[in-house]
């Protein structure tokens, strides 16, 4: 819990802060009595009305509060005159993290799709088709991580800046920026090349991140997950291995106010795809192509967790929500097909 305290004669006034304003700076104050104590969830609602950044004492010194601080998911919906600058500032606040991102993708891109083994060139892969490559499921996997980029992105400057309008704007264009470097390398990659179709597979997620966040009854809608369980062709790959995943947009009719307090608020209604015989083991071991999208009722398992708010409000209760969010779990749900 954080403590503001106020010597004899001085006078705080929320909507009078400036950027000089420091808990520091009033350290040597005398406490005063428990009415003036502060919340750390008031604290943060105040940084989040001004445009400087209060943190208790004890978020900074506490992991554990730093963590939860940041599993909590915070509005991102405005952006109200975005320009360069802000860009930049958002961007300043979070380099470690983007050079992370960055760093991470390099590493795999060179391990793992063959950047550098050749000039650059173009491709046209094609999108769902019977002929390509991998049934379209290379694409859902682009739209999947340019959509998780600009959340990851758009919350992680969120709760490292005062103010968080246009949060989901810098999100977005560091998301896309990310799928735009991954793309460009894969013009080196004699097995990738260029590809317009994963070009715009990027922009796709990217763009339903800036729907979902800045229109409150989408996300209260839909949710865009991927479900991942290794295939038998494969160790643990969940970014490669096509013949274990699947991905889902998930309507979830909690999200209605007709249905919010009804029975009905538990389920949800889904939309997958899934392939198989079209990753190269696959190929090896003769299976046969098969592409499958299905239709599916499942449980809303974060609202059956909404219903424990004494668990829900604890950090892994916060962890077990955000994923959630992005992450179908198996075999909740009954489909149309299977593997």
């Amino acid at each position: 819990m954080g403590l503001i305290a106020a010597a004899p004669g001085a006078v705080l006034a929320a909507e009078g802060l400036t950027p000089a304003f420091s808990v520091e700076a009033m350290a040597a104050a005398e406490l005063m009595p428990g009415e003036a104590r502060i919340t750390r969830d008031q604290l943060r609602d105040l940084e989040r009305r001004e445009t400087i950044r209060v943190v208790p004492a004890s978020a900074v010194s506490n992991f554990a509060d730093e963590v939860h601080y940041n599993l909590e998911k915070l509005d991102v919906s405005g952006y109200s005159d975005y320009d360069a600058s802000m860009f930049f500032g958002h961007a300043r606040s979070i380099m470690w993290d983007i050079a992370a991102v960055y760093g991470g993708v390099t590493y795999f891109g060179i391990q793992n799709w063959e950047w550098g083994s050749s000039g650059f060139t173009f491709e046209s892969e094609g999108w769902f088709g019977t002929d390509t490559k991998y049934g379209g499921m290379d694409k859902l996997g682009h739209a999947y991580t340019g959509y998780l980029l600009t959340e990851y992105f758009s919350q992680r400057i969120a709760h490292e800046v005062g103010d968080p309008n246009g949060a989901i704007i810098s999100g977005a264009i560091l998301g896309f920026g990310v799928q735009t470097y991954i793309e460009f390398f894969d013009g080196f990659s004699g097995g990738h090349g260029f590809s317009y179709e994963d070009f715009i597979a990027n922009g796709v997620g990217v763009g339903f991140s800036i729907l979902r966040n800045t229109v409150p009854e989408v996300a209260a809608k839909l949710d865009f997950r991927l479900e991942y369980l290794p295939s038998e062709y494969s160790d643990l790959a969940p970014v490669t291995d096509y013949a274990g995943q699947k991905y889902v947009l998930a309507l979830k009719l909690a999200g209605f106010e007709e249905l919010e307090e009804s029975p009905l608020r538990f389920f949800e209604l889904q939309a997958g795809y899934f392939t198989q015989g079209y990753t190269d083991a696959e190929r090896e071991a003769g299976v046969e192509q098969r592409r499958e999208p299905y239709v599916a009722i499942g449980l809303n398992l974060n609202e059956l967790l909404n219903q424990a708010p004494e668990v829900r409000e604890t950090t892994p209760g916060l962890a077990a929500s955000r994923a959630l969010e992005y992450l179908q779990v198996p075999y909740t749900y009954v489909p149309t097909a299977s593997r």
